[in-house]
């Protein structure tokens, strides 16, 4: 058939001329014109599934079980983890920390090599636990 131009399509459909143009403005920008799911939670990604089954079942009134939800998010590959449990500092910890800082305070930290083992992801949780 090859490409056609959105004013072609339009007089061929009578589709609006805007809805022809946005449309192939996202083929060109995605690749296709399927729906991008996981949107929502790239957005909110501390989400809960309780929240999002709320969400679903009030704006769009749509009737979904959670676990229907959990195996839509397993495909998109996201991953639910729990944030480890750590407790604060005490103030014992904040004396010691602060004396051993008086203490390395003239050192010569030009020679000193500090490492970071934390990863961090912006988007997806892709880290397995």
């Amino acid at each position: 058939m090859g490409v056609r131009s959105a004013r072609k399509i339009h007089r061929d459909t009578k589709i609006p001329l805007s809805t022809i143009s946005y449309q192939l403005k996202k083929l060109r920008t995605q690749g296709s014109l399927q729906r991008r799911q996981g949107q929502f939670i790239r957005r909110n990604s501390e989400v809960t599934l309780h929240e999002l089954t709320e969400k679903l079942q009030n704006q769009r009134k749509l009737t979904v079980s959670t676990s229907t939800i959990s195996r839509h998010l397993d495909c998109l590959e996201y991953v639910n983890c729990l944030p480890l449990n750590t407790p604060m500092l005490t103030k014992e910890h904040k004396e010691r920390r602060v004396e051993w800082a008086k203490e390395h305070l003239n050192d010569d930290w030009k020679a000193t090599i500090f490492t970071d083992e934390s990863s961090f992801q912006l988007f997806r949780n892709t880290i397995r636990r």
